[in-house]
């Protein structure tokens, strides 16, 4: 669903550009100078894209592209080779050669059905046809199922699937919503810390001069329940837990929104980190390559990792992590 209304917002955002070769070789030429520390930047990346149209690049190129994490991906291997001095000239060669590849030409054949679909008025009549659409295009079977019955319930709607679409999107994040209002807090040592800064536990951590133990999980991982009913629940290990370790407790599903100034683009993903639990999931993953959970994490007060572990069913086990720390 969301994948699917990913390309729903970069269809709506495609935007028309004509200028002339003159223009063009302006831009080409230009220096990429941004440090995307603030999101005018990826703005102003995006917009120069786009103005490449009458260079070469078309308009279903713009529409797939020009969007902050997939130029973002590009402009970092951009720098990395070209000691980052990259031109626009240097994007649109990038781009070029991206266009070649196999792989390139099914998703420019996804999104050219999906701008299709998304202008459609809903009509029963079509149905039949456009639900082939909505298979071609991979959507979840669910979604299909809804998108059947509004269509049954409003035979005369004016609505497009772009519009449709949206809609069903907003009504699924109220429910995720609320979901989240009703969740039961865990209590106890494996209470979701919140919204964490890295750096503002590991100071906490040398103030109370303890070791920094960071334990990776979520409220859907069921394997983290396991260890924290049997293994963490063991009462060495748990007394442990509470008095040699400052430990905090990450939880990567964690819906909870960020401050709308914690919002940016994911290194590592095609999506706008704007959660509580995707900000845990970037960060263990940036730090230290890892994306399961359970996982914990023994650092030391200048920041280095001592040890790590994953799912495990041995108390012994757990405990001679435990002892890595000196």
């Amino acid at each position: 669903m969301r994948k699917t209304l990913l390309l729903l917002i970069i269809f709506q955002s495609i935007i028309g550009f004509s200028q002339s070769d003159k223009d063009c070789e302006k831009i080409l030429s230009k220096k990429i100078e941004l440090d995307f520390s603030n999101k005018s930047d990826l703005e102003t990346l995006n917009n120069y894209f786009s103005k490449l149209k009458p260079c070469g690049i078309e308009q279903i190129d713009i529409a797939l592209i020009a969007n902050g994490p997939f130029l973002g991906t590009l402009l970092i291997s951009l720098i990395s080779e070209n000691d980052g001095k990259v031109t626009y000239q240097n994007l649109f060669d990038k781009v070029i050669e991206l266009k070649k590849r196999p792989e390139y030409a099914e998703k420019i054949k996804f999104l050219s059905i999906f701008q299709d679909l998304a202008k459609r008025k809903v009509d029963i009549k079509n149905w039949e046809n456009d639900k082939v659409l909505f298979e071609t295009l991979k959507a979840p079977i669910e979604l299909v199922e809804k998108i059947h019955l509004f269509v049954k319930q409003n035979p005369n709607s004016n609505k497009t699937y772009a519009d449709l679409l949206k809609e069903l999107d907003d009504e699924n994040s109220s429910k995720e919503k609320e979901k989240d209002t009703n969740k039961k807090e865990y209590d106890g040592i494996f209470k979701n810390a919140g919204n964490v800064n890295y750096e503002d536990v590991l100071k906490k951590s040398i103030e109370l001069n303890k070791t920094l133990l960071l334990y990776f999980t979520g409220y859907a991982c069921v394997n983290c329940r396991k260890m924290e009913r049997s293994v963490l629940s063991d009462k060495s290990i748990k007394e442990r837990l509470k008095n040699n370790f400052y430990l905090v407790n990450l939880y990567v599903d964690d819906k909870k929104s960020l401050p709308k100034n914690e919002w940016k683009e994911s290194k590592n993903k095609d999506q706008l980190i704007k959660f509580v639990g995707q900000k845990h999931s970037e960060l263990q993953f940036n730090m230290f390559n890892n994306n399961f959970q359970p996982y914990f994490v023994i650092i030391d007060k200048n920041g280095n990792k001592i040890a790590d572990q994953n799912y495990t069913k041995d108390a012994e086990t757990f405990a001679d992590f435990l002892n890595k720390v000196k």
